[in-house]
């Protein structure tokens, strides 16, 4: 728990302390052992029981940050702290460099063709043409909209995205029209994301890939949404 805070006092904006104190609980659970008996041949037996499983090098890089940076975090909490079993050059996974997975341009029509309700027409379109990150899309706020910009500018968007930093995103005709037709029928609430379900609440991020991950079921497609931003980039060249 008190990783936890702290992973959180460094990185508020972030999901790195969800995903790294589940990465910790993850691996004391598998290895059965108290931190101070654990080994660097305890990493290289994770590291290979979990490439047997099929488990890709990136969330087994991500695994072995979590329990280093536990390590660190408890070197600056204790006098008698154990070693960092966890050596870089040792137990990373070096990576190759992969292509973006896009989406086909036919299964996007049979997805948009199946996607009715004004709201998710709405935060897909902005994913696939503004490139925005589904965490950005749940963050987005009324005020942060400027759909009626003065002659010299084009309506945007004000993100708060990956790591807490703030960028501006232009709108084209597609994505604004399917942002204000949502913005014409969206309850008036407290609430100030531009997103809300039927509570009159923020969407979460889950939710927001359930919904289509429902869409894909019935257009009988897959598309996950940081597939719409790949496609963003790709229709951008």
């Amino acid at each position: 728990e008190s990783f936890n805070k702290w992973l959180r006092r460094k990185s508020p904006h972030t999901t790195t302390a969800l995903h790294y104190t589940s990465d910790l609980e993850l691996f004391f659970k598998w290895i059965g052992k108290p931190p101070n008996d654990i080994t660097l041949r305890d990493l290289d037996a994770f590291i290979e029981h979990y490439q047997q499983q099929g488990h890709c090098t990136a969330t087994i890089n991500r695994r072995l940050a979590a329990i280093r940076s536990f390590y660190d975090f408890l070197d600056m909490e204790r006098d008698d702290a154990p070693r960092n079993p966890v050596i870089p050059h040792r137990h990373f996974i070096r990576q190759g460099r992969r292509l973006p997975r896009d989406a086909q341009d036919t299964d996007l029509e049979k997805l948009f063709a199946v996607i009715e309700c004004l709201r998710d027409r709405a935060m897909f379109m902005l994913m696939l043409r503004c490139g925005l990150r589904v965490g950005e899309v749940r963050n987005l706020t009324l005020n942060d909209l400027y759909l009626q910009p003065n002659s010299s500018s084009l309506p945007r968007l004000w993100l708060n995205g990956k790591g807490g930093s703030q960028r501006v995103a232009y709108l084209s005709s597609q994505p604004l029209a399917a942002l204000k037709a949502w913005l014409a029928i969206r309850p008036t609430v407290k609430d100030q994301a531009v997103f809300i379900n039927r509570f009159g609440k923020s969407l979460t991020v889950t939710g927001i890939q359930y919904r289509l991950a429902e869409y894909c079921d019935q257009a009988e497609v897959w598309i996950t949404c940081h597939q719409f931003r790949h496609t963003f980039g790709r229709h951008l060249t």
